[in-house]
Formats: structure tokens, C-alpha cells, sequence
């Protein structure tokens, strides 16, 4: 009988990557370790912005981020974008850039939320016997499927009854996750699926709730990403990895 597992639910990071994740965090303090540090430009920081742009379009869509990122972050398409945003030739060069195209990550982000979702739909509701990628062809395939109503009339969303001012915190921590997942994966050179297996959703969102409790004013994120991503990497260094 053949196990399909909900990507929501991946499988653990191994310890040899994990291993290798911290080493290359080690460095500086590690004079043993080296490593070749990213300098970022402007179009990384493009990128970031881009992911934010997806994971708010995920609250647009009524979905929370404890749903929407362990999907996303652990989904092949997030593989895909992480391949289009690598190091090694950047989204103007790299040739699936020209599948995906620039558009769509521009001005369709929610595009990608319903994507990812219908995917996750399908695999929840997979024939043990049916091959995944026989479902998906299906369900492409029927003319009555339709992304963007994909799952709606399941279940309220649990954001219909915030108050304006905690759904505007939602977005705002939706895009702040977004945007320092990019920037970690761009720093390290890492897939989506190996940064979340680091830095899970509610960890983030601890996080993220210690570093702006006392802040006051409004904060440029791309002012502090690097800083944020520096803190979160001597956290895996000093508490989670010893």
C-alpha cells in the first residue's frame, strides 16, 4: 500500500544537514569554518519582498500563517523558487525564470497561495493506490476545477473575526515571515524546506513577537534583515544545535 505523506508534515532534517547548517553559521566564531558571505544587492532584497508579497497574499486568501507556511515552505514550487532566486545566476538569467516568469511574482503572488493549497487538497485527498502526480493531471485536467475556490467552503477562517488592528498584525508578520525565509535562504545558499525545518512557524512567531515588542515607531525591514537573520543564526548556534 502506497503512504502518501501531506508535505505539510516533511520528513525531519537530517542530523548531517543540520550539522552542516550550523557550520556554516559558525563562522566567524568558528575560525575553522569558512565561509564565502553573500553580499546582497539590491535585487536579493527584491526577492525578499517578492516572498513577503506571497505570504500576505496567503492572509488575502483567509489563511493563517501556522497553515499556509508549513505547506508553502516544504512544497516543490517553493523549490522551484528557491532555484530561480540561487546565487547562482539570479531570476535575469536563470532559464526557469522563463516558466514562472517575472509577472507572476510581481503582481500575482496570491497565484502561488492558490497553488500551493490546491496542491496541498490533492494530496490530502489522494486514493492510497493513485500516484500524485496521476491526481494532479486529473484535477488539471476537469474543467470544473478552479484554484481560487479550491477549499473555500470547508471551514471558517479563523481571521474573519479579528479586530482591524490584529488582522493589520497578521499582515504585517506575514510579510515580516515572507521576507527573512528569502533571506535566510539567499544568506546560506539553503532551500525553503531546510530554513523552515530550522526556524519553524511558531518559532518564528516568537520570535518575531520578543524582537518588536519594545520597538517603537516604524521599522524598514530591509534596514534590519540581516541583522534579524544574524540573531536567529546565533540562536541555532548557542540554543537549538549544541
Amino acid at each position: 500500500m502506497i503512504s502518501v505523506h501531506n508535505p505539510a508534515r516533511s520528513r525531519p532534517l537530517s542530523k548531517n544537514v543540520k550539522r552542516l547548517m550550523k557550520l556554516s553559521r559558525e563562522d566567524p566564531l568558528n575560525p575553522n569554518v569558512t565561509t564565502i558571505s553573500r553580499k546582497f544587492e539590491a535585487k536579493d532584497y527584491a526577492y525578499c519582498d517578492m516572498q513577503g508579497s506571497i505570504f500576505m497574499a496567503a492572509i488575502d486568501r483567509g489563511i493563517p500563517m501556522e497553515d499556509f507556511v508549513p505547506c508553502y515552505m516544504t512544497s516543490q514550487l517553493a523549490g522551484v523558487i528557491d532555484h530561480c532566486f540561487s546565487c547562482a545566476a539570479g531570476m535575469e538569467n536563470d532559464d526557469i525564470s522563463k516558466v514562472l516568469q517575472m509577472p507572476l511574482l510581481l503582481k500575482s503572488p496570491e497565484v502561488i497561495v492558490d497553488v500551493v493549497i490546491w496542491l496541498d487538497e490533492i494530496v490530502k485527498k489522494l486514493d492510497p493506490e493513485e500516484p500524485a502526480n496521476t491526481a494532479v493531471i486529473n484535477a488539471c485536467m476537469q474543467e470544473e476545477s478552479n484554484l481560487t475556490e479550491k477549499g473555500k467552503e470547508e471551514k471558517p477562517s479563523p481571521l474573519e473575526n479579528l479586530t482591524v488592528e490584529k488582522l493589520a498584525d497578521e499582515y504585517e508578520y506575514a510579510y515580516f515571515l515572507g521576507y527573512i525565509y528569502r533571506c535566510e535562504c539567499l544568506l546560506h545558499t539553503e532551500s525553503s524546506r531546510m530554513v523552515y525545518g530550522a526556524f519553524s512557524e511558531e518559532f518564528m512567531r516568537k520570535t518575531y513577537q520578543e524582537m518588536f515588542s519594545q520597538g517603537s515607531g516604524e521599522t524598514i525591514l530591509a534596514d534590519c534583515a540581516l541583522e534579524i537573520c544574524r540573531r536567529l543564526d546565533m540562536l541555532l548556534i548557542g540554543k537549538l544545535w549544541q
